[in-house]
């Protein structure tokens, strides 16, 4: 697990860092063939929660980087519910390890002001086309 600054909070980054962690767990690269099937939930909710904050002109809830963590956190959470729900205790088992340590991390961010951080939003720059948006070929 990578360390963390918690007064320089950056999610993005830290979303970058989860997978990272998943994929090279052990200091072995992996592909997501190799993971068990809660890295693999895992792996997708983070990829999911990089693309809900991908447009700068977003408005609303989440209003700062605290909000937006404890998000991810029910997010993940309500994942392990689901799971745990179904019978897939080994899927369940991982989400809820990964909630726990994320639940650890939100607690962190609060000590350190995240709530007085604006949220993180990736901006993705797209190259430019003349191309219409939508080509009809």
């Amino acid at each position: 697990m990578q360390n963390v600054d918690y007064a320089d909070f950056d999610f993005g980054e830290r979303l970058n860092g989860f997978i990272n962690e998943v994929m090279n767990f052990g200091g072995a690269p992996r592909t997501e063939a190799d993971l068990t099937e809660g890295q693999k939930v895992f792996v997708r909710a983070v990829k999911r929660e990089m693309v809900k904050y991908a447009d700068p002109n977003r408005h609303g809830y989440p209003h700062n980087l605290l909000e937006q963590m404890e998000s991810f956190t029910r997010t993940v959470g309500d994942l392990h519910n689901s799971y745990f729900d179904s019978g897939m205790r080994k899927v369940s088992d991982c989400l809820y390890n990964r909630w726990k340590m994320l639940y650890e991390e939100t607690k962190k961010l609060a000590a350190a002001g995240g709530d007085t951080k604006p949220a993180w939003v990736d901006v993705i720059k797209t190259e430019q086309t003349d191309m219409p948006a939508f080509f009809d070929a």
